[in-house]
């Protein structure tokens, strides 16, 4: 009873995420406006995770009824969380990355980091920006922004047009030189 539960979880989610996907999303990823402009992850990359999350779900589930008919020397329980554990954390990027968008306006720019809640910067209040090296997508580099009255730095992730963000910005004067 609780591996078919597992099975119907590891199907279920990635179909709610694909309606998800297709219902939520239009198709442009960076939308101009007359006094703002706004900055998202591409739709192909998060496509490519619900299509990841779809494929691992029918696998996982295809194996562990392999395992269950004796065709592997294998327990079910062990294959589904090896494939349960691997949705929660593309399911887990996945969102993450839904949030993250970047809108820069004429004084100020609001950040949705990947955890966390919204974030405006004035731009004049920005004290520093800096390359750093992205951890999550090779051939990228972040970009830390620290400004005054903040804890803490705000990240805009490579995988965004960063060329735009910092030609709306405004502020080289603050940019560190050196790339990650």
């Amino acid at each position: 009873m609780g591996s078919l539960l597992f099975v119907v979880l590891m199907l279920g989610t990635p179909i709610v995420v694909a309606a998800l996907e297709s219902a939520l999303l239009d198709d442009i990823a960076e939308r101009h406006h007359r006094h703002h402009d706004t900055y998202r992850i591409s739709n192909s990359l998060t496509h490519t995770m619900v299509i990841l999350l779809l494929f691992m779900g029918i696998l996982g589930s295809l194996l562990a009824w392999l395992c269950d008919a004796g065709a592997f020397d294998v327990d079910a329980p062990v294959v589904l969380g090896f494939f349960g554990s691997f949705i929660c954390v593309v399911l887990a990027l996945w969102i993450m990355l839904h949030r993250h968008e970047v809108a820069t306006y004429d004084s100020y720019l609001r950040v949705r980091p990947l955890v966390g809640s919204m974030r405006t910067i004035r731009y004049e209040d920005i004290t520093r920006m800096e390359w750093r090296r992205s951890s999550m997508a090779v051939g990228y580099d972040n970009i830390w922004v620290k400004a005054r009255h903040q804890s803490r730095p705000v990240t805009i992730l490579g995988m965004l047009d960063l060329e735009q963000i910092l030609s709306r910005i405004n502020r080289f004067d603050a940019l560190d030189r050196r790339r990650g």
